[in-house]
């Protein structure tokens, strides 16, 4: 039930937050967090907003700061799944928001989509790369299995290089 201190874990999420944080003011507002939900093709209510930011937000100002981030994502509410080893529906929702298709697969060109739906400048061959980082099986693309590997920290979400 411990969170996680792994300093890369730590670099992973607060690159997650800073994604939703567009205005940079190191607080993540609900319009944010809908933004992004949004460019990943998930589609909301607003009660369902609501409930996510109440999860997060635990000194109840209305926004979500790197801490409050950082201790949902590293408790288990998050992307990485809890102690139950499970992996949770918020995971898998954030499985099916990259299987743009729904084939129970995120391909390179998912990925890519996705990514640059978020913002971000990469390429299909980028993505290819951090594919083949987590593809254990040599299928070319990622299983939610493999999925759930790569967001306990085994995903490079920036294609820039880094040493190993």
């Amino acid at each position: 039930m411990a969170t996680t201190k792994d300093p890369q874990e730590m670099e992973e999420v607060e690159k997650v937050f800073r994604r939703f944080d567009a205005n940079g003011d190191g607080k993540i507002s609900s319009e944010e967090l809908l933004s992004v939900l949004r460019a990943l093709g998930s589609a909301v209510s607003d009660a369902e907003l609501r409930q996510m930011m109440d999860e997060m937000d635990s000194d109840r100002d209305g926004f979500v700061d790197l801490k409050e981030f950082s201790e949902f994502h590293l408790a288990g509410g998050g992307v990485g799944g809890g102690s139950d080893g499970g992996g949770g529906e918020d995971l898998r929702d954030a499985f099916e928001m990259y299987d743009l298709d729904k084939n129970g697969l995120i391909s390179a060109a998912e990925l890519h989509q996705v990514l640059r739906m978020l913002g971000e400048r990469c390429s299909v061959r980028d993505c290819q790369k951090m594919i083949r980082s987590v593809d254990s099986d040599g299928d070319g693309c990622v299983s939610f299995v493999e999925f759930k590997e790569m967001m306990k920290g085994g995903f490079k979400a920036s294609p820039s290089p880094s040493p190993r």
